[in-house]
């Protein structure tokens, strides 16, 4: 099985060994996926980004989905910026903050 992820433009990804690199105009973010049975690769000129996994059923092709959906994630990270604001809440011992 096989699933594509097209590479949108002002970005650039590397891929070594199940290493997966992105860098957008807001930073670089890098993901490993070496504890998974998968093939990555870049295509069509480094424009679209392949994963590969041979003789899967569907509990392994639901990896393969949530591997291109972590990656398209990682566009989404470089591409926009991001602020998270951290809240204290307890519920039955005070926190001093």
């Amino acid at each position: 099985q096989e699933e594509s992820i097209k590479v949108p433009k002002g970005i650039k990804i590397s891929i070594k060994s199940k290493i997966v690199e992105v860098t957008g105009k807001n930073g670089t973010l890098k993901r490993d996926f070496k504890h998974l049975p998968i093939e990555l690769y870049l295509a069509n000129c480094g424009k679209e980004v392949r994963a590969k996994m041979y003789f899967a059923k569907s509990k392994q092709l639901s990896m393969l989905r949530s591997v291109c959906s972590h990656i398209n994630n990682l566009f989404d990270g470089v591409e926009k910026k991001f602020q998270y604001k951290m809240r204290l809440v307890y519920a039955h011992f005070p926190i001093n903050a």
